[in-house]
């Protein structure tokens, strides 16, 4: 019986292109975090920096990198919501990547009982109190507090070497 071949590393030094190259092998949904500022206008920006961190307490992580448009707005509200998006919303997806004054202005959504912003279409929405703000590195880490959770199903948005995919049916 042979031994099995074990490919080559990538001929890249350790740094920022080899971390977002073996980054990018990893597979993972994508969400859209939402929240609403003092004065009513709604912010937002996608995410698959989004952990399930502990059952009991519900808690999720997210991580926003420091130089977020977003970020002042959530640290001022200690209010977030997680939008997992679905398999049809790579549109959303890129929207809220992106640095467009109105991302809301095209986008079915609704506001939460808790006043977040809701994307129309999501999987599930996933609203949290932030209990704690940890700095680290060039971001800044998030551990929201559960407080309200809609799930309405369907195949979620993947990610995976910077493109889209889908679940197989299996």
């Amino acid at each position: 019986m042979n031994a099995p071949v074990i490919a080559k590393p990538a001929a890249l030094p350790i740094g920022p292109d080899l971390f977002k190259t073996v980054s990018s092998h990893w597979p993972s949904g994508v969400a859209v975090i939402t929240t609403a500022a003092g004065d009513g206008s709604l912010h937002g920006l996608t995410m698959s920096a989004v952990i399930a961190l502990s059952l009991d307490p519900m808690q999720f992580l997210i991580s926003l990198d420091k130089t977020s448009n977003t970020l002042p707005v959530l640290k001022a509200t200690k209010r977030f919501c997680i939008n997992f998006l679905s398999r049809e919303q790579q549109d959303i997806c890129m929207l809220f990547a992106s640095k467009a004054a109105d991302k809301f202005a095209s986008v079915s959504h609704r506001l939460s009982d808790l006043g977040l912003p809701l994307i129309e279409g999501a999987v599930s929405c996933i609203s949290c109190d932030v209990s704690s703000i940890i700095p680290s590195g060039d971001h800044e880490i998030m551990i929201g507090d559960v407080r309200d959770i809609e799930h309405f199903g369907g195949e979620p948005l993947i990610h995976f070497k910077r493109t889209f995919h889908q679940v197989q049916p299996g």
